[in-house]
C-alpha cells in the first residue's frame, strides 16, 4: 500500500506542526488527537496488560471471541509464511488473539503487537486497530502514518466487528505487516473478516432468539398479565399484547456480550410491580421473560398487580394454591414458591402479602445471582434487610439457589440477624424454578440455607398444565377488561 507521505512530513508536523498537502484528512485528524497526549510520542511499544487481566477480557468478550476463532484461524493459515498477520483487539483496543507468519508474530511482540498489547489511539497514538475504534469504519495506516516513529516499521488494516443487534463495536479485526513488505488487499481482507464474524454472531443471535421462544412456548403461563420476552439486550423477541408501554422502552438496550443478571436488575428497579425471570440455556443467561399487570402499565404508583382473589377466580388449581399458601403464610413460614420461568411468581408472591397480615408493609425483593460481599454487608441487600427490620413487611428472595457458593454462609447469617432482631414480623418468600432439594443433595446449595428458606413449598404450575382452567380464565379476563373499559369510557 503506497504511503500518502514521506518521512520529512511527519518530522516536519511534528516540529512546526506543518500540514503536508498529501495528508490524508483521517490520518489529520488522528495526529492532531494523538499530540494532544502528552509523553506518547516517545513511546516505542504499546501499554501491555498482564495475563491474568487478558484471560479475563477473553472471558467478557466470548461471543466475539468464539464468533471470530474460526475465521481468525482461517486467516492465520493463510497469512502463513506470507509475511502478515492477523490480530482480533476488544472494544478498547486490547488484541485478544494473533495469527500468522511466525517471524512477523515474533517481531510484533517487540512493539507489543501481540495478544494483551493496548493499541486504542490515546495509548499508542495513530494506528489501524485504535483509529478504526475512534471513526468506526475500516482505516488503512501506513509506515510513517504512524504517530509514534518505532511504530512506523509496520503497516495495518483494520475493520470494526458490530453487534448485528445493537450496532455497537465489539471489536476490531487487523491485517499487520511490516512496512517495507507490501501487503495487497489488506483492508479488503480485513472487511471480509469482519463481514464472516458479524454473520456468525447473526447467527448465534438468531439460535437464542429460537431458544427463546421455545422456553416460553413450553413454559408460559399468564394471568391478568402481559408476557415480553427479551433478548440479552433488552431488545424484544415477542410480547403478548401490541399496546401499551413495553419493557425495552422502560429499560434502554445495552451492547456488549449482554449482561443478563444486570438487565435484570435494572428491570427490577424501573418496574418493580413485574415478575421478572431469566431464561438459560446450558446454564447461560440469553433473555428474561416479563410478566408485566396490564393495570400497572396503565396507572401510575398506585395502580397494582392482580390481587390473591382475582388470582384464584382464575381456576380450581390455582383457587387451592393460593389458599394453601395464605394459610402457610398465616403461620409464619418461611415460604418457597416454585414454578417455570414466566409462571408469575412474583406476582404471586406480592399478591399474597396484600392479601396477609404483612399487607401495606414494604416488600424488598433481592435477585440472589446479584449477590456480593460487600452488598450483604453494608450495600444493597443489607439495606433492604434493614429496612424491613424496622418497619416489618416482606423479603422475596429471588433463584436463592444462584447465591454464589461463598456467599451462602453470610446470607444464612444475614437472614438469622433479620429474624432475632427486627421490630416487627419479617415474612420471607422464595422463588424458585429449580429444584432446591435437588441441589442440596448434590452439595451445590447448603443444608442450612435450604432449610431456613423452605419451611413449606407451594408448586405454581405453567399455563400448559391448567387446561382445565382456560375456560375459566377467558371467561373471567373477559368480564375484568369489559369491566375496566366501562370504566375508562
Amino acid at each position: 500500500m503506497a504511503e500518502s507521505i514521506q518521512k520529512e512530513d511527519w518530522e516536519r508536523f511534528r516540529a512546526l506542526g506543518s500540514v503536508p498537502p498529501s495528508l490524508r484528512e483521517i490520518v489529520f485528524r488522528s495526529w492532531l488527537r494523538s499530540r494532544d497526549v502528552a509523553g506518547i510520542d516517545s513511546l516505542r511499544r504499546a501499554p501491555c496488560i498482564h495475563r491474568d487481566r487478558l484471560d479475563g477480557l477473553r472471558a467478557s468478550n466470548t461471543r466475539l471471541w468464539q464468533a471470530a476463532r474460526t475465521a481468525v484461524n482461517r486467516a492465520g493459515y493463510m497469512l502463513d509464511d506470507a509475511g502478515a498477520m492477523v490480530l482480533l483487539a476488544d472494544r478498547d483496543g486490547v488484541i485478544l488473539d494473533a495469527q500468522g507468519d511466525t517471524r512477523v508474530l515474533s517481531r510484533g511482540e517487540e512493539n507489543h503487537l501481540k495478544p494483551g498489547g493496548c493499541w486504542k489511539e490515546d495509548a499508542i497514538g495513530t494506528n489501524a486497530i485504535g483509529t478504526a475504534l475512534h471513526v468506526a469504519k475500516p482505516v488503512a495506516i501506513s509506515g510513517v502514518e504512524h504517530f509514534c516513529e518505532a511504530i512506523q516499521r509496520w503497516s495495518c488494516a483494520a475493520s470494526p466487528i458490530s453487534n448485528p443487534q445493537t450496532g455497537e463495536v465489539l471489536g476490531v479485526i487487523n491485517i499487520s505487516t511490516p512496512s517495507d513488505e507490501n501487503l495487497r488487499h489488506g483492508t479488503a481482507l480485513s472487511v471480509s473478516l469482519a463481514a464472516q464474524i458479524e454473520e456468525v454472531l447473526r447467527g448465534m443471535e438468531l439460535r437464542e432468539q429460537h431458544r427463546l421462544v421455545d422456553h416460553l412456548l413450553s413454559r408460559r403461563g399468564a394471568r391478568g398479565a402481559d408476557i415480553f420476552l427479551l433478548n440479552r439486550y433488552g431488545q424484544p423477541i415477542w410480547a403478548s399484547a401490541p399496546s401499551g408501554e413495553a419493557p425495552e422502552r422502560t429499560i434502554r438496550p445495552q451492547g456488549g456480550d449482554g449482561d443478563v443478571r444486570e438487565l435484570a436488575e435494572r428491570m427490577r428497579n424501573a418496574l418493580p410491580r413485574a415478575d421478572i425471570d431469566v431464561v438459560s440455556d446450558s446454564g447461560e443467561p440469553i433473555g428474561l421473560i416479563v410478566t408485566l399487570s396490564r393495570s400497572s402499565r396503565r396507572g401510575g404508583a398506585a395502580q397494582v398487580g392482580p390481587d390473591l382473589e382475582t388470582i384464584a377466580a382464575s381456576g380450581a388449581a390455582m383457587a387451592a394454591i393460593c389458599a394453601e399458601a395464605r394459610r402457610i403464610l398465616a403461620t409464619g413460614v418461611a415460604l418457597l414458591i416454585k414454578g417455570p420461568a414466566g409462571s408469575g411468581k412474583e406476582t404471586l408472591a406480592r399478591a399474597l402479602h396484600e392479601a396477609g397480615p404483612q399487607a401495606g408493609l414494604p416488600v424488598e425483593v433481592l435477585d440472589c445471582s446479584l449477590l456480593d460481599e460487600a452488598g450483604l454487608r453494608e450495600g444493597t441487600a443489607a439495606q433492604a434487610m434493614a429496612r424491613l427490620a424496622e418497619s416489618g413487611g416482606t423479603l422475596i428472595l429471588d433463584e436463592p439457589a444462584e447465591t454464589p457458593a461463598d456467599l451462602q454462609p453470610p446470607l444464612v447469617q444475614r437472614l438469622a440477624r433479620l429474624e432475632r432482631g427486627a421490630e416487627r414480623p419479617v415474612q420471607v418468600v422464595c422463588l424458585s424454578s429449580v429444584s432446591l432439594s435437588g441441589l442440596l443433595a448434590e452439595g451445590r446449595l447448603r443444608a442450612d440455607l435450604y432449610f431456613r428458606l423452605s419451611g413449606a413449598v407451594v408448586r405454581l404450575p405453567a399455563l400448559a398444565e391448567r387446561r382445565g382452567d382456560l375456560e375459566q380464565l377467558v371467561k373471567r379476563f373477559s368480564e375484568i377488561y369489559s369491566d375496566r373499559r366501562k370504566g375508562l369510557s
